[in-house]
Parts: C-alpha cells; sequence; structure tokens
C-alpha cells in the first residue's frame, strides 16, 4: 500500500536511529520526494534536525538538505526552526542561502540567525561555534 505524503511524514517524525543506522530515514525520504506533495514534509524534516542537533545522519541530512532546496517555500519554516531550536545542518541551510545571495526572509536579515545562535545558551555548544565560523564568514564591516 502507498501511504500519502502525510503519512510519511508521520513516519520521519517517528524515526529513531538504531545503533546509529539512518537507511530507514533515508529511504522514508525517498518515499516522501516520491509522493504526491513531498513539501507538505519540511516541517517534520526540520524536526529531524532539531532532534539531532549535532548530528549529519551518517550523512543522510544532506538528502533533506538537497531535497528541501528543492521545494517551493521551505526558507520561513527553515528561520522558525533556527530560531526556536538551532540545529548544525539548519545553520548549514542558512549559510547556503546566504551564498545562493539571498539575504533575508520576511523581515529578518539571515546573518541575524548566526547572531542569535552564537548567543543563544539553550543551544548546544557546537551550533553556537558553528554559528560564529558562519557569522565570521559572511560579517561585512559597515
Amino acid at each position: 500500500m502507498t501511504r500519502n505524503s502525510f503519512e510519511i511524514a508521520a513516519a520521519i517524525d517517528q524515526f529513531q536511529p538504531q545503533d546509529e543506522e539512518w537507511l530507514e530515514l533515508d529511504e522514508l525520504l525517498e518515499e516522501l520526494f516520491e509522493s504526491e506533495s513531498p513539501a507538505s514534509g519540511i516541517p517534520a524534516m526540520l524536526r529531524v534536525f532539531e532532534r539531532y542537533p549535532t548530528e549529519d545522519g551518517a550523512g543522510v541530512f544532506w538528502s533533506i538538505i538537497h531535497g528541501m532546496e528543492s521545494l517551493p517555500d521551505y526558507e520561513p519554516l527553515l528561520v522558525e526552526s533556527v530560531q526556536s531550536a538551532p540545529s548544525e545542518s539548519g545553520l548549514t541551510m542558512v549559510n547556503r542561502l546566504l551564498n545562493s545571495g539571498v539575504t533575508q526572509i520576511n523581515s529578518l536579515k539571515l546573518v541575524q540567525l548566526f547572531e542569535q545562535t552564537a548567543q543563544n545558551q539553550s543551544a548546544p555548544a557546537e551550533v553556537r561555534e558553528s554559528a560564529r565560523r558562519f557569522l565570521k564568514k559572511h560579517h561585512s564591516p559597515d
């Protein structure tokens, strides 16, 4: 039986790696991107980053990054995710937006996300350090 995108997103939300094995998530992502509405899975994909803020999912998170970048209008949800639960992968996506010439989402300048994250004491130290590194890379003297 073929699942719809909402059922697949629910399965992504339930996913937990067993013994550092991320293959099941990769299969869920493939299923999502072949579904009728992959964009409906954007929140679930971002929640994976939020649950595992310093992981790369043994490379599987790149499937999320590339897949999400192929979908329309993911950017505001990405900003919300980074603001509420900063993650390495979320910051990587913001960096990639800046590298592509996008500097602002709605009224927020993307470098501000790095500033906020670098100061966010509830974010993992590794994530705060990545935010500082990206901020240094994109900081332009006034």
